[in-house]
């Protein structure tokens, strides 16, 4: 646009201008354009609480003072060459010497060798385990993707001008414009609709009922169980696992070397449990009367991830610490992952705040001695959920509405009280009770004064994306990659920021971030597993003895694990079975007398898995040593499930 601005500055009537005169306003209005574009960039210092408009206007300043420095200096260069051709035509043959692509091939292979020659002094390795050749096949796979989607935009666009100038000859000049915008149009269409696709598929696989998960539990303190209020079928992939791995008694005893004291509680109400924010407010409030939930020595008020995903290390921890003695209370707002539920933040954060208002209502009737502790707990987008309740608040009016301290796990960067409070914590938090941390060593360290009034606690991970990605990434350099030696652990100190690369990079992390191995708990990007239970612990005031704490760690690796596996088998049985089945029906194939194909079937499996208790039950007994007898005591858990509706029933 510069140089056509420059050769239309330096033409003579209908005469071209001369290769100099050309080349002397191309470099010329290319520099002007990079000292104006550099000043405006000047005048709109970058400060974290600005507005996206002023720093896209000066982001866009540097980017367009960066490419008229580099047109000025390709102008200088083909100009020069276009000289050279005018004066002596021998020379004719250097107008054809490319030139960009070579200077652009140069210039990243400068770039390559000064990153390596940063990261080699910084000793980072992380660019040392990149492979060229992967890196080298994504490049042109991208390439070649983004020049399909070009040549295909534009075959629309000509066609659409064509069409245009052939309908309506007086609109010729305009019809490429027309035939760019209805391509552009058509091709924003065709990816909405295939994202639309995509969500549709995920919601149906986010209430789909999974193999291992198809009865409903039997205890009568989880919602889902023929004692709740919320039917079995409405609780969604999550909430079907969520209320099913709840611990026992028996469980619970054999870890921490004591007798439990009750039941947990578990409760949960998906999005299609009620259609109305009031109306599952209500039937979460009604579970946690019936099963008595605010008489237990912890109340746990969670808010899940987008899925409706409550971490299950967290839950087991928590039941493992109060023996049982405890509640959580959780309700859906999407069934999409976190990256696709986005947009829904504002109902989950109406839903949270309207049942918040519904738990401490009930709260402020009760004596304080007979009020169980209330606590918080939110993982990545349900981490945002709660927090935002408070949005426009400080810390002190959490805690008026009577909650004793929270968890929440790689918190957003779009979560709006946390980043008022990281601007302005005197003012947020004036009693200093709440921290962030990237791991447990941390809490370890701190000053006892000030670990003793910490209450609140934001845990993330120096390599988590999550706390990072957001669109201020575009406007102004993070601290995380700010100069190398202040950098955080974890992050590579020869990466530079670039506005639109590093968003995009960020954003490419966010898939790889929670690359996590069943059982192995490891405290890398968005797994928090491995700390978690003695966050519990300290953030709740549960405490437990080395020993104990040793058997916790142990039991929630064999649990998962093993809930893993079982889900695995379960998902195989069921194919096996599906394909069984049609092969009967097609083959004609009878199954006995009095009996169906299915029953014959389930009867074959049932010979090689047998039924019983999900295998999960027995992990513990696995790793205790007197592993005889959960393992024949499972089976009998029915006992006090038949029992102990008597308890919540009688309200």
């Amino acid at each position: 646009m510069i140089e056509s601005l420059g050769r239309t500055v330096v033409r003579r009537g209908a005469e071209e201008p001369s290769p100099a005169a050309a080349l002397l306003f191309a470099v010329a209005t290319n520099a002007a354009a990079a000292a104006a574009c550099e000043g405006l960039a000047r005048a709109l210092p970058p400060h974290e609480d600005e507005r996206f408009r002023r720093g896209a206007i000066r982001v866009v300043a540097q980017r367009a003072s960066r490419a008229a420095l580099a047109g000025a200096a390709l102008s200088a260069v083909i100009g020069s060459l276009d000289v050279l051709a005018d004066r002596s035509p021998r020379l004719g043959w250097v107008r054809h010497v490319p030139i960009a692509l070579p200077a652009g091939v140069a210039a990243s292979a400068i770039e390559i060798q000064r990153v390596h020659r940063k990261a080699e002094a910084a000793g980072d390795t992380t660019i040392a385990n990149v492979s060229t050749r992967n890196s080298s096949a994504i490049a042109v796979g991208v390439g070649a993707g983004v020049l399909g989607l070009q040549a295909g935009e534009r075959l629309v666009a000509r066609a659409v001008a064509r069409g245009v100038a052939r309908v309506a000859p007086r609109y010729d000049v305009v019809s490429n414009p027309v035939g760019h915008a209805i391509s552009l149009a058509l091709l924003a269409g065709g990816l909405i609709a295939a994202y639309e696709y995509a969500v549709r598929r995920v919601e149906q696989g986010g209430a789909a009922v999974e193999p291992a998960y198809e009865s409903p539990p039997q205890s009568p303190f989880v919602s889902g169980s023929p004692s709740s209020l919320v039917p079995f079928d409405t609780l969604s992939r999550e909430g079907r696992r969520f209320t099913n791995m709840v611990l026992t008694r028996e469980e619970i005893a054999e870890v921490m070397g004591c007798p439990a004291k009750l039941d947990p509680i578990r409760l949960f109400v998906g999005l299609d449990s009620a259609p109305e924010v009031e109306d599952r407010v209500d039937l979460i409030m009604d579970e946690l009367i019936r099963t008595r939930a605010f008489e237990r020595e912890v109340l746990v008020f969670a808010s899940p991830t987008g899925s409706g995903y409550i971490n299950y290390v967290f839950a087991e921890a928590l039941e493992y610490l109060t023996l049982g003695d405890c509640a959580i209370a959780t309700m859906q707002y999407s069934m999409l992952p976190s990256s696709m539920s986005l947009t829904r933040t504002g109902l989950a954060i109406e839903q949270n705040r309207a049942l918040m208002h519904a738990i401490t209502g009930y709260l402020r009737g009760m004596r304080d001695k007979d009020r169980p502790k209330f606590v918080l707990f939110g993982e990545s987008l349900g981490a945002l959920t709660m927090q935002d309740i408070w949005r426009h608040r400080s810390v002190e009016a959490i805690e008026r509405d009577f909650v004793h301290s929270s968890i929440y796990l790689g918190t957003p960067s779009a979560t709006e009280f946390a980043k008022t409070w990281r601007l302005d914590p005197d003012r947020i938090d004036p009693s200093g009770s709440m921290i962030e941390v990237d791991s447990f060593g941390e809490i370890l360290a701190l000053d006892p004064a000030e670990r003793a009034s910490a209450r609140h606690y934001l845990i993330s991970h120096f390599d988590d994306p999550i706390p990072k990605f957001g669109t201020n990434i575009l406007l102004r350099r993070p601290w995380w990659l700010g100069p190398a030696e202040q950098r955080p652990p974890r992050t590579p100190k020869s990466t530079s920021w670039r506005p639109g690369t590093s968003f995009v990079l960020t954003g490419v992390d966010l898939i790889n971030a929670m690359d996590v191995v069943p059982g192995r708990f490891g405290r890398r990007g968005h797994d928090y597993r491995e700390d978690i239970a003695r966050f519990v612990s300290e953030a709740y005031e549960l405490p437990a003895t080395a020993e104990q704490m040793l058997r916790i760690e142990r039991a929630l690796r064999a649990r998962e694990l093993k809930w893993a596996q079982d889900r695995v088998v379960s998902e195989q049985v069921a194919r096996a079975k599906e394909a069984l089945l049609r092969e009967m029906k097609n083959w004609g194939v009878s199954s006995g007398a009095g009996a169906t194909p299915e029953s014959f079937i389930s009867g074959m499996l049932g010979e090689v898995f047998p039924a019983g208790p999900p295998p999960v039950k027995k992990a513990p007994a696995k790793k205790a040593p007197a592993k005889k007898a959960p393992a024949k005591q499972a089976p009998a858990k029915k006992a006090p499930a038949k029992k102990a509706p008597e308890q919540p029933q009688g309200e």
